[in-house]
């Protein structure tokens, strides 16, 4: 995720507005990470003129509703993110060519997603150092029928044989295509999402095109990239489809302006808010992917990425200024939205494990360490600075997993439960699924991540 602030939407668009404070982490090269809307740390402040990484956004949200479909207690604040170590003077842009000395954008965060999350925080992203956090009000419940807390609409487990194809996601394997679009439709009795996600994705994506695009892109993007560990499609799968509730309810315009969307950059007034079903932000995710991610797969996917953005320079002020206005239209497209977050969240889990930031540049450069998909989504709602260690209790990853209703030290729902659970059928009754999926170690795959 990244830094957003958005005046959320609550389930069916009620208006929530929180003030939480967040920090994005910063980046190493390249422009800022995205965050997810978390709180408590101070807005990113930015450093010193060298560049160094502004204090991270610390809280995630967490799940919005409780098993009984009543609106859920919101994620609790976690702290403060910490001060990313930033680079050093001016962050190198992709040709290794030094661009001038700057701050890094903030991450992404996430808009109204299902419950009350606190500000939004960072994605790791390649500058130097990312600033400011970003303000998300979690959406709330809304009302309509109960939620069940177990079973799935599917068996989850290893993946099967493939089938053949679906006509109308003719990359992806068609076992997969009917599974993603059997959770989307809540066919079974018990779904794995709250009530307030399946009619908005009725209401946004009806029948059609646009519902076979929405599944699509959720399939395409883990065909792309999932990492290569034994059953990581079916779980990239689930991550993505329980991510995109946390995150903006299944609203695809979710637009959140916070602090960091509206900050001075050279003397220019940004334009630059976190935008979509997965929160992403013009000058992190987006300015990160088109500079070290491969275009091809984002084509497969079904994204028409730009072609003016490829050739673009790499300038603060172009990525800071134009997202919110020229470029809104392009973020809200579902599959370059999804594709690209699904991008940011497995580079990081993959790459970003170790004792301090891994940003893209050096990703790409071999450097990355072996992560999880705790380290993934911390990374995309605190940035690429994110306090380690890993908190697999932030409520955010926990939301995403096990407890929709946030916090395990403070929320009602019991064992893991949640919708990643749900979805792969391997809700438990204790705190977490032993082995735990978001827990297994995923080792770097530059080939895979970049161009």
């Amino acid at each position: 995720m990244s830094n957003n602030s958005h005046g959320l939407r609550v389930g069916f668009g009620i208006p929530l507005i929180l003030t939480l404070n967040a920090c994005s982490g910063g980046d190493s090269q390249g422009i800022g990470p995205e965050a997810g809307t978390s709180t408590a740390g101070t807005g990113g402040a930015v450093a010193s003129s060298a560049g160094a990484g502004g204090s991270g956004g610390s809280s995630g949200r967490g799940g919005a509703s409780t098993a009984d479909g009543t609106a859920g207690a919101g994620g609790t604040a976690a702290t403060g993110g910490l001060v990313s170590a930033g680079s050093t003077g001016g962050f190198l842009s992709t040709g290794g060519v030094a661009s001038s000395a700057r701050t890094t954008s903030t991450g992404e965060s996430s808009a109204a997603g299902d419950t009350t999350n606190s500000g939004g925080t960072p994605g790791g992203s390649s500058s130097a150092s990312t600033v400011g956090g970003t303000t998300i009000a979690g959406g709330s419940q809304a009302t309509g029928g109960t939620q069940a807390t177990g079973g799935t609409t599917s068996a989850g487990g290893a993946i099967g044989g493939s089938t053949g194809t679906n006509s109308a996601c003719p990359g992806a394997d068609a076992t997969e295509s009917a599974l993603i679009q059997a959770w989307l439709h809540n066919t079974a009795a018990v779904g794995a999402l709250p009530n307030y996600a399946y009619n908005n994705i009725k209401t946004n994506f009806p029948a059609g095109a646009a519902f076979d695009k929405l599944a699509c892109s959720i399939a395409m993007s883990c065909v792309e990239f999932a990492p290569m560990e034994a059953d990581w499609l079916r779980k990239c799968e689930a991550v993505i489809a329980s991510a995109i509730v946390a995150e903006s309810s299944y609203n695809p315009n979710s637009v959140v302006t916070d602090a960091y969307a509206t900050r001075a950059v050279s003397g220019t007034t940004a334009n630059d808010p976190t935008v979509g079903l997965l929160q992403v932000r013009f000058s992190s995710t987006m300015h990160d992917y088109n500079y070290h991610g491969p275009m091809v797969k984002m084509a497969a996917i079904g994204c028409a990425w730009p072609p003016e953005l490829q050739t673009q320079a790499d300038a603060a002020t172009f990525w800071a200024a134009t997202g919110g206005t020229t470029y809104l239209t392009f973020m809200q497209d579902v599959a370059c939205n999804i594709g690209s977050a699904a991008w940011y969240y497995f580079y990081n889990a993959t790459g970003n494990g170790g004792g301090s930031a891994v940003w893209i540049s050096d990703y790409c450069g071999g450097k990355g360490i072996a992560g999880n998909m705790v380290v993934g989504l911390l990374s995309h709602l605190q940035g690429g600075s994110y306090a380690r260690p890993a908190d697999a209790n932030n409520p955010y990853p926990w939301g995403i997993e096990c407890c929709s209703c946030g916090n395990p030290s403070g929320c009602a729902c019991t064992g893991c439960t949640g919708r990643f659970a749900a979805f792969m059928g391997i809700s438990t009754a204790s705190s977490r699924p032993s082995p735990d999926p978001f827990l297994e170690t995923l080792a770097p795959e530059p080939t895979k991540y970049c161009r």
